[in-house]
Formats: structure tokens, C-alpha cells, sequence
């Protein structure tokens, strides 16, 4: 996962020099928890990324990810579990390097980068 969230980093947040991130494994219900608490949001999700401080040329963040989602998902869209939690991080990333996927244009504009990382750095 260094290697993608090094490409993803490098690709859409060129300034920074710093990079932390810390990447949670969760199961539906602990991540269903956590966006209750934190966010309000009383549903399941498969990600949730926090910016925990970011500086112009130093972030760190932490990524929480859903390992029952993401086995759906890979089994919804037929692929493997490990490209499947690649996708959830590549979104998680790009959410950080600013994209924004609550309306259709900015969901669009998310998808179609998210496929670009996925052909160039998929396992």
C-alpha cells in the first residue's frame, strides 16, 4: 500500500515532503460506530479519511476502512479483495488531495481518477 499511496500523493499533492498515514482496518459495525460518533451519520460506509493536520508541505492522516464492505463490494463488482481495498485507499487519498464525491460532477471527476490509479498501479 506504500507504493499506492505514494503514487497518489506525489500525483496530487506535489508540495508536500511529509507524508503520514495511518490505515485502520475495521469491520462494518466498529466503522458504522465510528461515522455515528465522529460524524453523525447514521449508516454504513466502506471508508472514512481524517486530515489530522496538514501543513503546505506536510499531512497526516488516517484512513478507516470497512474489510466487510470491501469483501461486498469486490464480490458486487466481480475483483479480487485485494483490488478492492487498493480502490478504497486510492478514494480515501484522493478525498484528502481535495476531491469531493457528494455531487455528480465531483463524484464523476473521483471515478474516473480513481480508475486512472487503478490501471496504472493495480496488483
Amino acid at each position: 500500500m506504500s507504493d499506492v499511496a505514494r503514487c497518489v500523493v506525489e500525483t496530487e499533492m506535489p508540495k508536500l515532503t511529509e507524508f503520514t498515514l495511518s490505515l485502520v482496518t475495521m469491520s462494518d459495525a466498529e466503522l458504522l460506530a465510528m461515522n455515528q460518533s465522529a460524524l453523525g451519520h447514521d449508516w454504513f460506509t466502506d471508508i472514512i479519511t481524517f486530515e489530522i493536520e496538514r501543513t503546505e508541505t506536510a499531512l497526516e492522516a488516517e484512513i478507516y476502512l470497512s474489510v466487510d464492505r470491501a469483501l461486498a463490494n469486490a464480490r458486487r463488482y466481480r475483483q479480487a479483495k485485494d483490488v478492492e481495498m487498493l480502490h478504497l485507499v486510492i478514494h480515501g487519498l484522493l478525498h484528502l488531495a481535495g476531491y469531493d464525491d457528494k455531487s455528480t460532477k465531483g463524484k464523476k471527476q473521483m471515478r474516473a481518477r480513481e480508475r486512472w490509479y487503478l490501471v496504472r498501479i493495480r496488483p
